[in-house]
């Protein structure tokens, strides 16, 4: 990159070890800060003399005749450390960050057809790379929409990258889970960070990421009518579908600060079905109530659900 433009097959191998490791990114970036300050310490020239700019009051004082080109030497200098800036500013390639609250839920528009929708708790950086969008999901849970066959979107999370064009697919990163890509329509490529660990998914098919590296990797097909109750979000809505009520109270904790507490292990495995309001724990947990002959009590800081006898 220093010397010429990388050609296809160079830019394929530099994206391929980026993708292996999340620390190389860091590292690759340093790298070209060090060499762009060796541009500039070149821009002084060759007739660069450190005693040509000592005090006046030095023991070896300047010699005659070389102020005019001491001070075109310097100009030269800070036009280099200027140019220095301004390169480091384009070569970093900032992201951009969006985010969620809990409850809030955003639609983010990329261009060239792209789209992302974040989900509650969320939060993401975004890349523009030679024309081209880079999302990295730090967190929570996003709807990718991409419908630009010429530019395919690349997902990272978790070490692993994602390439799709005219495809849409959910990606989660939740704490204490693996992630999850959920794909709706069109394929998305999946790679990890061993040149083995590659997979297409098409539509209607699912894929956990194990974090240790050590299992295999193991699409699944959604059932029918599963994708539509995966995002029930987008309309404010949770849809269960035999979920346990301690899962059912997790996937509310992600949307409200108002915790629901089963104070009854019983009552925590009863299965649960329905669609439900993501803003209304309170709600939820009447409901729950009036089925399963339980009690729902507000307390100042938690929503408690216990048996009624």
């Amino acid at each position: 990159m220093d010397r010429a433009p990388l050609s296809e097959r160079e830019t394929q191998a530099l994206d391929e070890w980026l993708a292996g490791d999340r620390r190389r990114f860091g590292a690759f970036v340093r790298a070209k800060a060090i060499w762009m300050r060796g541009e500039s310490a070149r821009a002084l020239g060759p007739r660069y003399d450190p005693l040509d700019f000592l005090p006046p009051d030095s023991a070896s004082p300047p010699r005659p005749g070389l102020r005019r080109r001491r001070w075109m030497e310097w100009g030269g200098a800070l036009a280099a450390s200027l140019l220095l800036v301004v390169a480091l500013a384009v070569t970093l390639q900032m992201p951009s960050a969006y985010a969620t609250a809990k409850g809030e839920m955003r639609m983010v528009p990329l261009g060239d057809g792209a789209t992302v929708t974040l989900n509650t708790d969320t939060r993401i950086q975004v890349y523009d790379e030679r024309g081209r969008k880079r999302i990295r999901i730090l967190r929570g849970e996003v709807l990718v929409e991409d419908a630009n066959p010429a530019t395919p979107t690349l997902v990272e999370v978790e070490g692993r990258r994602l390439t799709a064009s005219r495809a849409s697919f959910v990606v989660r990163r939740l704490e204490g889970r693996p992630a999850q890509v959920l794909v709706q329509e069109g394929r998305v490529d999946v790679a990890g960070p061993v040149r083995a660990e590659r997979m297409s998914l098409t539509a209607n098919t699912g894929l956990s990421l194990p974090t240790d590296g050590t299992r295999a990797w193991r699409p699944a097909p959604l059932a029918a009518g599963q994708m539509n109750r995966e995002l029930a979000w987008r309309e404010g809505k949770i849809a269960l579908q035999g979920e346990t009520l301690a899962e059912a109270a997790a996937i509310y904790a992600r949307y409200s600060d108002t915790p629901i507490v089963i104070a009854d292990p019983e009552l925590a495995r009863m299965q649960v079905t329905g669609l439900f309001a993501t803003h209304n724990p309170l709600g939820f947990s009447r409901a729950i109530a009036e089925v399963f002959d339980a009690r729902a009590v507000r307390e100042p800081e938690r929503i408690v659900l216990t048996r009624a006898h």
